[in-house]
């Protein structure tokens, strides 16, 4: 095995599939985990049976300087109607896998995906990372107690870490929210797109390259000791300027249509403030057409 070798912890979902590709082509050796039975990368691989089991075993018998979460529940609205099961997902696996690593693997760096949806509805823009803390979901209390565990094991036993809070990230690979659901619902040509709120609510939106790049950015620059990035454009963008977008590169006829109805544990507006993250010399590389162009391609491709 290489010198350089990483764990990703739901190596199989739109993030983690994207950070494996990402430290295959860096010349990584990449283990994974996640809940299928087997990977779709050519990786070193453990499925989830038992957390306490999975974790202790495979922290126990490789050797790797990085680790990065990428797995739990990203469903807002599951969250709402199964707050028990988001919070073991988001929650309890956190600190399952934070003693793993406090017990063997102490010297590994580790970043933990957290999320916007701690700050809730807040009360100015842009949000930086020191403002005040509201979730208005289950989802992002859940996150946000999830980042107390891993300040915890900072601040008590030294464990290497640093905290993200992605806004809305999207890309080729994401097979589910908003972007999706119009991709789906647009084959239906014989009427417009009924979509939940006013279309005016706002979003700060990160193409997944450029998530993936502030990943491994802070395992180089940040001093992992408990510290928090903002992970986003710094741009806002209208829910309504997104979607007629995406429609226009899928050159798709639909028309939109907002009902007016918010759904509950959604935020209205966003705009992150990231000169923290910018002071590791971070810099986005991709525009939100740019990006909206490469995901109605990989849309394309699946309905070939």
């Amino acid at each position: 095995m290489s010198l350089k070798t990483i764990l990703i912890i739901g190596s199989e979902g739109f993030i983690g599939s994207h950070l494996v590709g990402f430290y295959i082509r860096s010349g990584w050796d990449v283990i994974g985990m996640d809940l299928a039975g087997s990977s779709k990368h050519d990786i070193q691989y453990q499925q989830f049976v038992d957390q306490d089991e999975a974790f202790e075993g495979i922290i126990q018998h490789f050797s790797f300087e990085r680790c990065v979460n990428a797995a739990g529940n990203g469903d807002v609205n599951f969250s709402v109607t199964h707050p028990y099961e988001d919070f073991k997902a988001n929650t309890l696996l956190t600190i399952k896998l934070l003693e793993a690593l406090r017990k063997y693997a102490p010297q590994c760096k580790y970043i933990h995906i957290s999320s916007a949806a701690v700050y809730g509805n807040p009360a100015k823009l842009p949000i930086t990372e020191q403002d005040e803390i509201n979730p208005v979901s289950p989802y992002g209390w859940h996150k946000f107690l999830a980042e107390q565990s891993c300040i915890e094991y900072n601040k008590t036993y030294g464990l290497l870490c640093a905290i993200i809070r992605p806004f809305s990230v999207f890309g080729p690979g994401l097979r589910k929210q908003l972007l999706w659901d119009v991709y789906k619902r647009s084959h239906d040509l014989n009427g417009p797109l009924e979509l939940w709120g006013t279309g005016a609510e706002t979003r700060d939106y990160i193409f997944i390259d450029d998530l993936i790049h502030s990943i491994d950015i802070i395992f180089d620059h940040s001093q992992m000791n408990a510290s928090i990035y903002n992970i986003a454009s710094g741009e806002m963008t209208s829910i309504s300027d997104i979607v007629t977008k995406l429609i226009l590169a899928l050159n798709r006829p639909n028309s939109i249509y907002f009902n007016g109805n918010i759904l509950k544990g959604n935020p209205i507006n966003w705009k992150a403030d990231i000169s923290k993250l910018k002071s590791l010399s971070y810099a986005p590389t991709v525009n939100l057409e740019d990006g909206i162009n490469k995901l109605a391609e990989w849309m394309k491709q699946l309905d070939q």
